[in-house]
């Protein structure tokens, strides 16, 4: 398995925020994101997103200027973007990721390996066979590619460290994070 390329960063944490971080944590939000509903799991992922990004970038964690404006809506609530960095962001029960690069597209997507039979099926019916690395591998490049979840998630094609969606080329990753964790990151160059 390819290790990750030194040009993308990860970083990611167990999920669960004390009170004095969720404090911390929503003295960084912008207006917008304090327009929003904001569970621990919401605001665990702009903390880390904002601090990751605040080391890369030589920044003052409540100085990073985070957006995510939907594509489809113009609401508060899409993919985020940091200027001079591309970021992703995935949440789960067992953990919050953040990846970070200065060029290309990112995406990242973290899920449990454990689970029921009606999750796997749920899985497989949406993403095709391959369990929860083909679904990692699946968000991440939906994630990377920018429409998420409005691209049908079976016109991915997914092989060991590569996809496709219609003819853009996405690279994969699977960082070992955790024993009980499966992640993928898809980058793409162009």
């Amino acid at each position: 398995m390819p290790m990750l390329p030194p040009f993308i960063h990860v970083r990611w944490q167990r999920p669960g925020l004390e009170p004095a971080q969720r404090d911390t944590a929503l003295a960084m939000l912008s207006d917008a994101e304090l327009s929003r509903p904001s569970s621990d799991s919401f605001l665990q992922g702009r903390m880390l997103l904002r601090t990751f990004a605040g080391e890369l970038l030589g920044l003052d964690p409540r100085a990073v200027p985070l957006s995510a404006t939907c594509a489809d809506c113009g609401g508060p609530h899409g993919q985020p973007r940091i200027p001079g960095l591309t970021v992703s962001l995935s949440h789960c029960a067992a953990a919050v990721v953040a990846v970070a690069a200065v060029e290309g597209n990112l995406g990242v997507d973290v899920e449990p390996l454990a689970g029921s039979a009606e999750r796997a099926a749920a899985i497989a019916s949406v993403a095709g066979a391959g369990g929860i690395r083909r679904w990692t591998s699946v968000e991440a490049v939906l994630k990377c590619d920018g429409r998420g979840l409005r691209v049908d998630p079976r016109d991915v094609e997914v092989t060991s460290d590569s996809a496709t969606l219609g003819d853009a080329r996405y690279e994969l990753w699977h960082p070992a994070l955790a024993t009980d964790l499966h992640a993928t990151v898809a980058w793409r160059a162009d």
